[in-house]
């Protein structure tokens, strides 16, 4: 099975951007360290309000990137009818 393949992740370049992105912050916002060592923050960080602004993000950082994205193809698509 090929569940890397270029054509998957062509497809799904979005949803795994998000999902990237969301892990990321989550995982940013679960610990921090300190001298004595790392200090966890589970019950902060199950919150709904924390979840809500971590998939909010993510959403739009995967938006931000999606429309930049759509922007710059037709830039170039521009640039070479030129």
């Amino acid at each position: 099975m090929h569940l890397f393949s270029t054509t998957f992740l062509a497809n799904h370049r979005f949803k795994l951007l998000f999902v990237v992105i969301w892990l990321h912050v989550s995982v940013l916002d679960l610990f921090y360290i300190t001298y004595n060592g790392p200090v966890f923050l589970w019950q902060d960080n199950a919150q709904l309000l924390t979840l809500v602004v971590h998939f909010s993000i993510a959403l739009a950082t995967t938006g931000l990137y999606k429309i930049m994205s759509k922007a710059r193809v037709n830039k170039s698509q521009e640039l070479s009818k030129q």
